[in-house]
């Protein structure tokens, strides 16, 4: 067979590019595929295509890969292969990374577990205002409006100390 470009040499490469239903066969000599070859565009390398990938499956990730830690050094990736974060600026410098991982891992981004017992009763109350919140939110949504109003009621109760009001209000 001979080279469709140069109809002298005998057709070594041969090339086929599919186009919707739509199929088209290149015979090309050496010299005439190296030719062609230079002129093509120059396909991505796998890391220009990963790269790509990333920034569109995972913006954050894009954006947060070339976070580092000051202080130890860690990376973003670094983090999010090994799952561990290397000291406690780690927080502060990944956190537009950490707050939607957390999210989405715990439903939440704040801590509402146990307090400790010498974290005082003003963050025991504050807690617990912050949970009847939600749930109020949640009843009101469910239209409940009878659990909304004892929730409602708990929660004027429990903001009855100027301590308590005043954490709350900074909190909003």
């Amino acid at each position: 067979m001979k080279c469709n470009s140069c109809n002298k040499r005998h057709a070594t490469v041969h090339l086929t590019e599919i186009s919707g239903n739509e199929k088209k066969e290149q015979h090309l000599c050496d010299e005439c595929a190296h030719n062609l070859n230079n002129q093509l565009v120059k396909m991505p390398s796998p890391t220009d295509i990963l790269t790509n990938l990333i920034n569109q499956v995972a913006p954050e990730i894009g954006e947060m890969s070339k976070t580092v830690c000051p202080a130890c050094g860690m990376s973003y990736l670094e983090f999010r292969s090994s799952g561990r974060l290397g000291c406690p600026m780690d927080y502060t410098a990944f956190k537009k990374g950490l707050v939607p991982l957390l999210d989405k891992m715990h439903g939440s981004s704040q801590h509402i577990g146990k307090v400790p017992s010498r974290a005082g009763k003003e963050l025991v109350v504050k807690n617990e205002v912050l949970q009847l919140r939600k749930e109020l939110d949640k009843a009101v949504e469910r239209e409940d409006y009878e659990k909304a109003a004892r929730l409602r009621d708990r929660i004027f109760e429990l903001s009855g100390s100027d301590d308590v009001k005043r954490t709350l209000q900074q909190d909003r």
